[in-house]
């Protein structure tokens, strides 16, 4: 019973020290473009194997928009395929 009531009050201290904290900013997102972003990638038939890839911001959004393009080009030359 001591147990119950020892986990219950801890419990209630620290929702109520949660609360009290407000945000906590770490990186401010910037919409500099020319601002360097690294990104671990993948590598394709590996399990363990990550690439570390250094790309500017604005390259990774034409990236972006390049794979965007290509799925909604491959959507309308092939509708929805009936199984």
């Amino acid at each position: 019973m001591k147990k119950v009531i020892l986990v219950s009050g801890i419990l209630i201290a620290t929702a109520g020290f949660a609360q009290e904290s407000g945000p906590v900013v770490v990186n401010a997102p910037s919409n500099n473009p020319n601002q360097r972003i690294c990104q671990a990638v993948a590598e394709t038939g590996s399990r363990l194997g990550r690439a570390r890839i250094c790309r500017t911001r604005a390259e990774w959004d034409q990236e972006r928009r390049e794979a965007r393009q290509n799925v909604e080009q491959s959507q309308v030359r092939n509708p929805g395929k009936q199984y």
